[in-house]
């Protein structure tokens, strides 16, 4: 009888031991082992997401550099397409013969030094300020001539304002001695169009400042 219980006993303790054997192989190792995995997927999913956007970025540069080369094939000839010398004097005369052809009187013109354009190696701006006076639909109509694509020297119109004629009031000399009193009279001026232009010049290489004359 005893040596029965003795090893009912020991079998009670067999299952106990292989028991508390499974508990401590599941803590200590599966537990671990089951959330490494867990950070390895996540580690997994992070670089895929990585790389994909990677990927992504990857053709956006791609897309930008042929873009720019694109650009900057445009730019180039643009600047090829610009005159060697500034040509004012022949630009002047195109505006002489526009304003007559529309029936405006240019009143005055104004020409400035030629300034470098940063950025652009080579390529020189001339500001030209002029004040046309006419009636309003032949001032648009020298306006629209100066914009318009067929332009035998193209020019960039940056500002453009205009002004409406107003009445003013003029003192008249007098008309005889024995008159001691002055008759005024209300004269109409023109409207006025004043105009911001720029002419782009590309000298040769190395010559410097383009000379610019108005003869």
């Amino acid at each position: 009888m005893r040596t029965g219980h003795a090893g009912q006993l020991w079998m009670i303790f067999g299952f106990l031991a292989a028991g508390l054997l499974v508990a401590v192989t599941y803590f200590a190792v599966i537990i671990p082992t089951s959330a490494d995995t867990q950070a390895l997927a996540d580690q997994t999913d992070n670089f895929t997401a990585q790389t994909s956007k990677l990927r992504k970025d990857i053709t956006a540069l791609k897309k930008t550099e042929k873009d720019k080369k694109k650009l900057e094939a445009t730019r180039n000839a643009y600047r090829k397409a610009l005159p060697s010398t500034s040509g004012i004097p022949a630009f002047l005369r195109q505006l002489q013969t526009q304003s007559l052809k529309v029936g405006v009187d240019v009143k005055s013109l104004t020409v400035s030094t030629p300034k470098e354009v940063k950025g652009l190696a080579n390529v020189w701006d001339i500001a030209i300020q002029l004040k046309a006076d006419g009636d309003k639909e032949k001032l648009d109509d020298l306006l629209e001539l100066l914009q318009a694509s067929n332009q035998k020297r193209a020019v960039l119109i940056e500002s453009a304002s205009f002004e409406a004629a107003e009445e003013k009031e003029t003192e008249k000399d007098e008309e005889a001695e024995d008159k001691d009193e002055d008759e005024d009279e209300d004269e109409e001026e023109p409207d006025q169009l004043s105009i911001s232009i720029h002419a782009f010049v590309a000298p040769p290489a190395g010559s410097g400042m383009p000379s610019v004359t108005t003869d």
